[in-house]
């Protein structure tokens, strides 16, 4: 976002004075989509970016005076600059002191200027740049903490990490000088491991090592006094000393030279320590101490103590020559999360060293803690080399140091001549080179030059050094008066090509990006094991690849490699689109063909080396082969044509691999009819089973009922779908005895023995669907009928009569599902009489029954059915006579008769009297007679006490209803009626036991809405009957007169209940029960009726016959108790009102 800031290495000087930066990584963008075929297509826009992988743009911004150095940590730009000189040696003012500006690179329009407590350049008599006490700026990887040494041994620190927000930001951004390190020129720091973390949120910098120029080692930890652990205050605490906690001297060197480089890496309780000189690199293997450490403590005291005691010698390396810097540079890859965010920096993978003769190069080796393979003594560093400054771009070589150094002895003068750089920078693949003129980046795989830039810089400016940020894997070139970003784009986009070069084809796959990379890499890998005879790892990377298929497969069939074709088409199939139908079948009906052909050919050396030893493991290469056919014919049974599949198949008599594509493709009928025709009859009941289609049950029952009628029926029983009726032809169908030799091996053990054991399983499964499946088609009960009936003459009917008794019966029509008729004629076609009998007693023919039981001597059978018409006593009643007819007569036995009058209650002794000869004495069987009589005389006796029983309580009914009418009810003057709420005295009442006491109109109106049609016509019958005895006087009419009280009732009865109600008149009711209230009483009453005529009695008793009557139709029930029961299902609402 911030590319128009940076120009060109020529660009101006002049520059706005906020600072912008394009913020660029190393890390690779990710390349194109796969093709079709898992090769990259040839498509135009995945060609590989042509533009510069390095391109060294200027950043515009104005520096107030020269720049010292420059660093650049977790995105955070440290600049330090010199400062200027007083106007004049005695001035005490004017001029710039040292300064130190932070800017933040994710936000840099923020800049931080912070001045140092250092004395300002002076100016140098012979005109030359001011000199500065200034010697080294020292920034860990965190961006957190800052180290400032300088020529006269002052040493500064500055916590430059995010300060508390309650902190006092001036006192906190001041450096404090390290009392403790003074007279140390500091040259290298080896960072804590635990710092580089980028969440770490502590304000120390942890146990770090400190190389001074003095060749000495010292570890320290720093801590800015105002700042604590694990809180934030900006109040300096009274007392304490300086940052330092402690310092202690870990280990000298022994020519005392200046350390120009230290790395010191931890894992598990191992560390190592790299230390440089400008001519020797060190190496140091320690063991952490573990547990917490005090104040005065280090971390590596005790680990330096064989060295320091000398006991222990570092592994050490020497190069000659006197370079201009002496700089140690690693190359640690990122640590993310699983959301790919930055969490900190692993352990580094390879070292580099700028040296006079070349860069020391090599990868670093960090075993795992709990192994013992590193000792005091030891090294990480590993296949390391020398790489040796270009004289031209493309003329390096990469040589191992010691043949350097044999080079270097023999050809001074060559050596001389070669150009040393002043600085360096280590990427993933490359050193970046600076030299006085220009800047150049060498491969680290090719060792040649890959980029060069010569820098155009103004007169008197000169290029000071490289500086990475190990976070952001940015890279940075800066002079005294301009800063250079060294942009990176995609570093490692020719890496694929070395490995290329190098057959190195793994690593080659891996860095290839695009589509085309890859398929380049593929198609030369392919060649070289093609070329090398590996036919097998060719064909599999042809597979990969986009090389033409005709060619490919010609060059396999030209060297007759037919299993390398086998896995190039398989390895081609798998890599069709799904789309490409045709090529997929074509692919794969070759394959099968090829899958027959190797099978062949291992089959027929297998039979050649028959004696060999040989044999049994082509025979087991055969089985492997004929299992990897079976799961490709699993897997691309989609892209087979069946139908010629089955034909190839055929042709080299394959059948168990037939078999299984049958399986396979689900044509279950190939299956069933290849071991029908085999006579494998239960591989065939097998295959049946193992699938749903139907109509393969109908088609091979008939031939596997006939022999195998077990397993065939148990199959049947298995699959409840079947439609059973289907199924007749073949259950019913006329079997004989399978003969031994039609009897396959197969069912040697269990094959069937006779028609009837056939016939049982087959009767077993029709029962079984009638019984359980609840079957109800007629056929199939007339099937296992016919098929009871016709079974072995000699067997007893007892499976026979036990189907038609407990047959089910259809509940529509109460008869069996078979044909009654049927049942009858074919059981006594076959002489079934005991079926015959209860046929006939299930079509109701009892006479029949018990006639053709007697036919055949079956008292017992007789009997049975005698008793069958349970509601027509009279039928049983002859059916025993003809029974005790035909003991009687057939036996002639007088015993016998009595004994079987026993057996039922419907027969008396003089029932069967009439069947005995004339001339029987009676002495016979007068105990029986008199038993008889006896009999009766108990009877009769009997029924005259039940006589007796119901006079007296007749009587019992006539007291009680006489003692009702003298019943009485106390009603109170207030008493209300239930209906009206009226007083009840004030006109005629009714009272019932219940205590609901009614107007006699008002019950009257009651009584009508709950009456049903018959007593409302009743009641109207009583009204027309009583109403003109009422009213004597009143003339008669006619039935065509239409105030004729008959005509009324008559048309009423035809239009519906409620005009009956209207009908019925309240007030004649009234009159005619206050007519029927007796007026007077005593002797007067008894005088009148005594003079009534015989004609006025029986009037006035019919008349209080109808007034009884009346009496009982309005007053029998209260309407309050009884009625509110009958009305429960009436609506609320009559029809026709409203709410």
């Amino acid at each position: 976002m911030f590319d128009e800031y940076v120009g060109s290495a020529g660009a101006g000087s002049n520059a706005s004075p906020a600072l912008a930066l394009p913020v660029h990584g190393f890390e690779s963008g990710s390349g194109p989509g796969q093709g079709v075929y898992g090769h990259a297509a040839v498509d135009p826009d995945e060609e590989a970016d042509e533009t510069p992988a390095f391109v060294l743009g200027r950043v515009q911004f104005a520096l107030a005076s020269p720049l010292h150095s420059l660093s650049c940590s977790s995105n955070i730009l440290l600049i330090t600059l010199t400062g200027t000189p007083r106007p004049s040696p005695s001035s005490q003012s004017g001029g710039l002191p040292p300064q130190l500006i932070r800017i933040d690179l994710d936000r840099p329009t923020e800049v931080e200027t912070i001045d140092l407590p250092l004395p300002q350049p002076v100016e140098q008599r012979g005109g030359g740049p001011p000199s500065t006490t200034l010697h080294r700026v020292h920034v860990d990887p965190t961006g957190r903490h800052l180290i400032l040494s300088t020529l006269q041994g002052d040493n500064l620190y500055l916590f430059i990490g995010t300060l508390p927000q309650q902190a006092n930001q001036n006192h906190l951004r001041r450096p404090k000088p390290l009392a403790k390190l003074k007279g140390a020129v500091i040259d290298s720091v080896a960072w804590a491991p635990a710092s580089s973390s980028a969440s770490a949120a502590s304000f120390s910098t942890r146990e770090i090592l400190l190389g001074t120029a003095t060749g000495q080692i010292l570890e320290t930890t720093l801590l800015d006094p105002a700042l604590a652990e694990s809180t934030s205050f900006s109040i300096p605490v009274p007392g304490r000393s300086g940052p330092e906690k402690y310092v202690k001297l870990l280990y000298t060197l022994g020519e005392r030279q200046a350390i120009t480089g230290l790395r010191c890496e931890t894992w598990g309780k191992r560390a190592a320590i790299i230390a440089t000189t400008k001519t020797r690199i060190y190496q140091f293997i320690a063991t952490v101490q573990g547990g917490r450490r005090d104040d005065d403590g280090g971390m590596l005291e005790l680990a330096f103590q064989p060295y320091s005691s000398g006991d222990v010698q570092p592994k050490s390396l020497e190069l000659p020559g006197e370079p201009i810097n002496s700089e140690l540079h690693v190359f640690a890859p990122l640590r993310t999360d699983s959301k790919s965010t930055i969490t900190g920096i692993s352990l580094p993978r390879s070292v580099a060293w700028l040296t006079g003769p070349g860069i020391y190069h090599g990868s670093l080796t960090f075993p795992p803690p709990s192994s013992d393979h590193l000792h005091p003594g030891d090294g990480i560093i590993e296949s390391a080399s020398l790489v040796p400054y270009p004289a031209e771009p493309s003329s390096p070589t990469h040589v191992s140091s010691s043949a350097f150094l044999d080079r270097h002895n023999n050809d001074e003068d060559e050596e001389g001549r070669t150009e040393v750089p002043i600085s360096m920078a280590l990427t993933e693949w490359h050193f970046v080179l600076l030299y006085e003129d220009k800047v150049r980046v060498i491969g680290l795989l090719s060792d040649k030059v890959v980029f060069e830039e010569q820098l155009d810089l103004p007169p008197g400016v000169r290029p000071l050094r490289l500086a990475t940020d190990s976070m952001r894997k940015t890279c940075w070139m800066y002079t005294d008066q301009a800063i250079y970003e060294i942009v990176i784009k995609d570093e490692d986009r020719d890496v694929w090509k070395i490995y290329l070069a190098r057959s190195n084809w793994d690593l080659a796959r891996r860095y290839a990006k695009t589509p085309r990379q890859r398929d380049t890499v593929l198609a030369a890998e392919a060649d070289a094991y093609f070329a090398a005879g590996r036919y097998i790892q060719s064909a599999q990377c042809y597979a990969q690849s986009s090389k033409s298929f005709e060619e490919v497969v010609l060059s396999f069939v030209d060297k007759n490699e037919r299993d390398a074709l086998r896995y190039y088409l398989v390895a081609k199939l798998e890599r069709l689109r799904r789309s490409d139908l045709t090529q997929r079948m074509m692919l794969a009906t070759w394959l099968v063909e090829i899958f027959l052909a190797k099978i062949n050919q291992l089959e027929d050396v297998a039979a050649a080396e028959r004696a060999s030893d040989e044999a049994e493991n082509f025979k087991a290469e055969q089985g492997l082969m004929e299992d990897d056919m079976r799961q490709f014919l699993s897997t691309y049974k989609d892209n087979l044509d069946p139908k010629t599949v089955f034909d190839l198949l055929a042709s080299h008599g394959r059948d168990a691999m037939t078999l299984y594509f049958a399986s396979v493709v689900g044509d279950h009928e190939r299956i069933i009819t290849h071991w029908v025709l085999e006579e494998n009859w239960l591989k065939a009941i097998e295959a049946l089973s193992q699938q749903d289609d139907l109509d393969l049950y109908y088609r091979f029952a008939p031939v596997l009922v006939r022999h195998a009628p077990k397993e065939t029926t148990e199959a049947f029983m298995r699959q409840p779908d079947l439609d059973v009726r289907r199924l007749i032809p073949a259950v019913a169908a006329p079997r004989r005895p399978p003969s031994s030799s039609s009897v396959s091996p197969s069912l040697s053990s269990t094959s069937p023995s006779s028609s009837s054991s056939s016939s049982s399983h087959v009767t077993a499964y029709l029962q079984y669907a009638i019984l359980q499946m609840s079957n109800t088609d007629a056929s199939v009960h007339n099937t296992l009928l016919t098929l009871f009936a016709t079974s072995d003459p000699l067997a007893p009917e007892g499976p026979l009569l036990h189907f038609l008794a407990s047959s089910p019966d259809n509940p529509e029509t109460g008869a069996p599902y078979y044909d009654l008729d049927y049942a009858l004629r074919l059981c006594r076609t076959h002489g079934r009489v005991q079926a015959c009998v209860l046929i006939y007693a299930k079509m109701g023919l009892y006479e029949a029954s018990v006639d053709l039981a007697l036919e055949n001597d079956d008292l017992e059978l007789a009997k049975i059915n005698a008793d069958k018409p349970d509601d027509d006593d009279l039928l049983r009643k002859k059916l025993w006579l003809k029974i005790a007819r035909y003991v009687v007569g057939k036996k002639n036995d007088i015993k016998t008769a009595m004994r079987f009058l026993e057996s039922t209650d419907l027969l008396k002794i003089e029932d069967i009297l009439p069947f005995f000869p004339d001339f029987v004495v009676i002495d016979d069987f007068k105990d029986e007679i008199c038993t008889a009589l006896e009999g009766y005389s108990a009877h009769i006796e009997r029924l005259k006490g039940d006589m007796d029983d119901a006079t007296r309580s007749a009587e019992a009914i006539k007291s009680d209803i006489a003692d009702l009418r003298n019943r009485f009810v106390v009603v109170d003057a207030a008493e209300r009626c239930g209906s009206c709420g009226q007083q009840l005295l004030t006109r005629q009442f009714y009272v019932f036991p219940c205590q609901h006491a009614f107007h006699a109109d008002c019950l009257i109106n009651e009584v009508t809405k709950h009456l049903s049609p018959a007593s409302l016509r009743r009641m109207l019958d009583l009204q027309s009957q009583l109403a003109p005895t009422a009213s004597p006087l009143r003339p008669r009419r006619g039935f065509d007169d239409p105030n004729n009280p008959g005509r009324k009732l008559a048309v009423a009865s035809v239009q519906g209940l409620d005009q009956l109600r209207k009908l019925v008149l309240p007030d004649a009711l009234l009159g005619i029960m206050g007519n029927a209230i007796p007026r007077g009483a005593g002797g007067a009453a008894k005088k009148q009726q005594a003079t009534m005529t015989s004609s006025a009695k029986k009037e006035e008793g019919e008349k209080q016959a109808l007034m009884d009557a009346l009496d009982d139709l309005l007053a029998s029930s209260c309407v309050l108790c009884e009625g509110a029961i009958a009305s429960i299902e009436r609506p609320f609402l009559d029809e026709g009102e409203v709410m």
